[in-house]
């Protein structure tokens, strides 16, 4: 089975679309989604209803922090800060604009799922989450690329062969020597580093395990000129723009 790997769409519809058609020319059977559709970019409700249209290629989707702020709470802090730091009032301001642009089926759609869930292929069990989840529910230590020790470290207690999760935006793939693997496939829509989709695609068979990353090009000129045409009610665009697509010039 060729399993796709998406991550970290946030709202970014010109990637997520070119991720897809990505997917097909590929051959690829099923995809995982590791959370965050939604958040930071132009067109939440369009991502929510594209991934809708493709459920039935779904083999496991879980919650990230950004649906978490639409279904649950939105934050105060930030999560990644051991110190707590509080969140400035236009970040806030910008997950509630996106949240707004979100209709009632989107809504019910992203109910179904949950923040973690394991699945079995050809004998392989794969772990999948934003990230990993310690027993209060709370994201455990952050660290951008785990090493092998940090990846045991994050996800112990749990029984699985491939350990799926996001959130960092920055890709990694770790194998211990133990033959357990974690992969953090980057984001669709909002990756640090590249001005690219960075997806991944998982081969699964009985007797053997593969992995691929992939870049995939789009039109990110477009993707930033969307944002801008909100710019008169967007809050904080330069702020997803600068740290997400690139540097604006001033």
């Amino acid at each position: 089975m060729r399993i796709g790997i998406i991550s970290d769409v946030h709202s970014n519809i010109d990637a997520l679309r070119a991720v897809f058609q990505e997917f097909q020319e590929r051959g690829v059977d099923k995809f995982i989604c590791l959370g965050d559709v939604i958040g930071l970019g132009a067109h939440p409700e369009e991502c929510v209803q594209l991934i809708m249209e493709h459920q039935n290629q779904i083999l496991a989707m879980v919650h990230g922090n950004h649906e978490n702020y639409l279904l649950k709470a939105l934050p105060v802090h930030n999560h990644n800060d051991e110190n707590q730091e509080m969140l400035p009032p236009e970040i806030i301001d910008l997950f509630k604009w996106n949240h707004e642009q979100i209709s009632n089926t989107s809504i019910n759609f992203l109910r179904q799922f949950s923040q973690q869930q394991i699945v079995e292929v050809e004998g392989s069990k794969i772990y999948v989450s934003h990230y990993p989840l310690d027993q209060l529910g709370n994201y455990r230590k952050f660290y951008f690329r785990p090493d092998s020790t940090q990846c045991k470290l994050i996800f112990k207690n749990i029984d699985a062969d491939i350990f799926l999760f996001g959130h960092t935006h920055i890709r990694c793939t770790t194998k211990t020597h133990d033959g357990k693997l974690f992969i953090n496939p980057g984001s669709v829509g909002c990756p640090i580093g590249i001005e690219a989709a960075s997806v991944g695609i998982l081969e699964i068979s009985p007797s053997k395990v593969s992995y691929e990353q992939i870049d995939i090009a789009y039109d990110v000129d477009h993707a930033i000129n969307e944002m801008l045409g909100y710019s008169d009610k967007y809050p904080a665009i330069d702020y997803t723009v600068n740290r997400y697509y690139r540097i604006l010039d001033n």
